[in-house]
């Protein structure tokens, strides 16, 4: 299982323009190394049998810079889609909000959303950031708040694509918080099998696991809500 310690983004007192800066460093290497493509294949793979004209509310869980939350609009759609990022990060909030999307600073265990009131949950690269015991909660709530479905895209494990991270962040001259943080959060990361078992105990029975290019998980599943 991932190994304890914190990141300096799981920090609210981190200097805002050091958290500015990590936050669109996260941004671009999710665009470089496979996070943007880990969502769009978990939103395809969970609308294939939707209706392509209903108009959706996607609730994007720790949306950081918001990268991934325009990804799955422009995916979706632009006029099909309305999107909602949620992050405990004030500086994170304010730079959706600067990018014209409607951003709520506040608990990702406790989103304050009614159940079944938003259609699609996407939670991209925050599981990682939680222990197993508070994890279980995470996915079983959500679960409670999507009527149609969640995407769930993380890191696999892996001592190279750790080791690669590093060197490519100095190649990109990443800021050193973002080299580090990235570094932790890969090694933090998941097996498929283990991403399975806590999606499991969670009381979520029908979800899929994917490996995807650029070590990434990503899972995804129906609520039960999601066909009545």
């Amino acid at each position: 299982m991932p190994p304890a310690g914190g990141e300096a983004l799981d920090s609210r007192s981190l200097d805002e323009a050091v958290a500015e800066a990590a936050l669109r460093e996260i941004a671009c290497s999710s665009a470089l190394f496979g996070g943007n493509a880990a969502v769009k294949f978990g939103l395809k793979r969970l609308m294939r049998d939707h209706s392509a004209t209903e108009r959706l509310a996607i609730l994007d869980v720790g949306a950081g810079a918001g990268e991934g939350t325009l990804r799955a609009r422009r995916f979706l759609g632009l006029n099909r889609s309305h999107p909602i990022a949620l992050d405990h990060h004030r500086t994170a909030a304010r730079m959706c909000k600067g990018r014209g999307i409607p951003a709520i600073v506040g608990d990702m265990r406790q989103p304050p959303v009614r159940n079944r009131g938003i259609d699609i949950v996407v939670v991209n690269l925050v599981l990682h950031h939680f222990a197993r015991p508070e994890a279980v909660p995470l996915l079983a709530r959500l679960d409670e708040l999507a009527r149609i479905g969640v995407v769930i895209a993380d890191l696999r494990r892996s001592a190279v694509a750790a080791a690669g991270f590093g060197l490519a962040g100095r190649v990109l001259r990443f800021h050193e918080v973002t080299r580090r943080d990235g570094q932790l959060s890969i090694r933090r990361g998941f097996t498929a099998t283990e991403l399975v078992g806590i999606i499991r105990e969670a009381g979520i029975r029908d979800a899929v696991v994917h490996r995807r290019p650029g070590w990434r998980l990503v899972a995804y599943w129906k609520t039960s809500n999601a066909n009545s």
